[in-house]
């Protein structure tokens, strides 16, 4: 089994970037995921969430929010 997960980022300010995270016991990846903007103006995190699963360890993210460092409904 593979540990690790390919994820295409799609819209918001990230849209288009490809990351490579562990998955979980279950193989699947964390959802929501914080990701931190490759922007230097921008210290804060977009939202991601767990969209499709592509096969192959290949999954699909959509932007769900922008907020600073820590988001409201993350739990």
């Amino acid at each position: 089994m593979n540990l690790h997960a390919r994820i295409e980022l799609y819209g918001g300010p990230e849209d288009g970037r490809e990351i490579t995270l562990p998955v979980s016991g279950e193989g699947e990846p964390l959802s929501p995921l914080p990701v931190p903007r490759a922007s230097e103006e921008n210290e804060g995190v977009a939202w991601y969430e767990r969209d499709q699963h592509m096969g192959r360890g290949f999954w699909v993210y959509k932007y769900a929010d922008s907020q600073s460092a820590e988001h409201p409904q993350a739990g």
